[in-house]
């Protein structure tokens, strides 16, 4: 499958766990770089010419902070550029403190269907500690407002292992999620990223990430907890009611092509793997002058590419498929592999299923142990 990804740098503030590249939203500026995007997407669309993109994901950034004509310029890019399947998912991200009516529905006439909104939490006090500019009722508007403009797939993403944070706030916003009825619902660890308010806070000594014990627990509840309430987790953070798994993201964890439209974006074609630059006025000013975009770039070897292949589908619930594996790499790489396998089965960390090598529920929990000796 091939997808199609476009970075949005802009934001209303940077949240203080945010590692991602994003800037300040200026009109102006905003208004050089969509123009900059559709110069960009001039230059690859040949590379894609006759093929079909049957994702599109539109993240950031906060991609909903963009004017109407931004939005617009966006759709019109995408269309005239690239070749969208007709049945293609196509998800914006959103944060609640940017959504309106007036936004949702523009992004809706440009085709897309599905909405990944950044909630984060339901907990006033915990959202403070994230620095959102968002209340827990902002993002039980948003959501209303997301309904009502026609989203019929719209995804949730939720944050545990915050500083302070305990178990009953966590338990709080996963029912107001369940109770809010999404299609699905991302839940991630909080991580302090290098560039991060939290890392810079962390290295000074000043902040203490959560306990792996307390983050664990916090992770094992809010799985039972999705999964009791019809959610199938079909990847270690992300739990979707039966059809809607994000289309987008299992292409990454399948190892599939993606091309990578915005500054600090990546790409992934042909075998080789490619990131632009992560800074919007260099590169605004590279397409101008028609320098290369390419700040990193590398062809994965073999033994990288099967490594790769392992990582991305063991986090998986489909897992991977041996046979396929030894067809795709050779003999010796599924020999070493299998060799691997056997006292990580005895341990009870992976099984086979119906041919496909899976991490068991521990396996999940020390999925890190597990891929470092898979790697080695």
């Amino acid at each position: 499958m091939l997808s199609l990804y476009i970075h949005i740098p802009y934001c209303v503030k940077k949240c203080l766990y945010c590692g991602f590249y994003s800037t300040h939203y200026d009109t102006a500026e905003a208004d050089a770089f969509v123009s900059a995007l559709s110069s960009e997407a001039s230059t690859v669309q040949n590379d894609f010419d006759h093929q079909v993109f049957h994702a599109v994901y539109i993240g950031g950034g906060t991609p909903t902070v963009l004017s109407e004509s931004q939005i617009a310029g966006i759709g019109a890019m995408i269309k005239d550029r690239f070749r969208i399947s007709e049945q293609a998912e196509f998800t914006v991200e959103a944060n609640p403190n940017t959504v309106t009516e007036r936004i949702l529905s523009l992004w809706r006439q440009q085709g897309v269907n599905r909405l990944s909104l950044g909630v984060q939490s339901f907990s006033d006090e915990v959202l403070r500690v994230l620095g959102r500019l968002h209340s827990a009722a902002q993002a039980q508007e948003a959501f209303a407002l997301a309904r009502k403009a026609g989203f019929g797939n719209i995804g949730m993403d939720l944050i545990y292992g915050v500083p302070r944070q305990t178990p009953a706030q966590w338990d709080e916003t996963l029912d107001s999620a369940v109770t809010s009825k999404p299609e699905h619902v991302s839940i991630y660890s909080l991580s302090f990223d290098e560039g991060s308010h939290f890392k810079r806070e962390s290295d000074a000594g000043r902040l203490q990430p959560a306990d792996d014990d307390v983050a664990a627990d916090m992770y094992e509840h809010a799985a039972a907890k999705l999964m009791s309430a019809g959610f199938q987790r079909y990847e270690f953070s992300n739990f979707a009611l039966p059809g809607f798994e994000c289309r987008h993201n299992m292409n990454y964890w399948n190892r599939g092509e993606y091309l990578g439209l915005g500054p600090g974006a990546w790409s992934f074609s042909k075998g080789r793997r490619s990131r632009a630059i992560a800074d919007t006025h260099e590169y605004i000013r590279r397409l101008i002058s028609g320098e290369s975009l390419a700040e990193e770039a590398e062809v994965p070897d073999p033994v990288q590419a099967a490594r790769e292949t392992i990582m991305l589908k063991l986090r998986t619930a489909r897992g991977m498929d041996l046979q396929r594996f030894g067809e795709q790499y050779g003999k010796r790489f599924l020999d070493q592999l299998e060799r691997k396998i056997a006292p990580l089965s005895a341990e009870g960390l992976l099984r086979m299923q119906g041919g496909r090598l899976v991490l068991t529920h521990r396996g999940i929990l020390l999925s890190n142990e597990v891929f470092t000796r898979l790697s080695t």
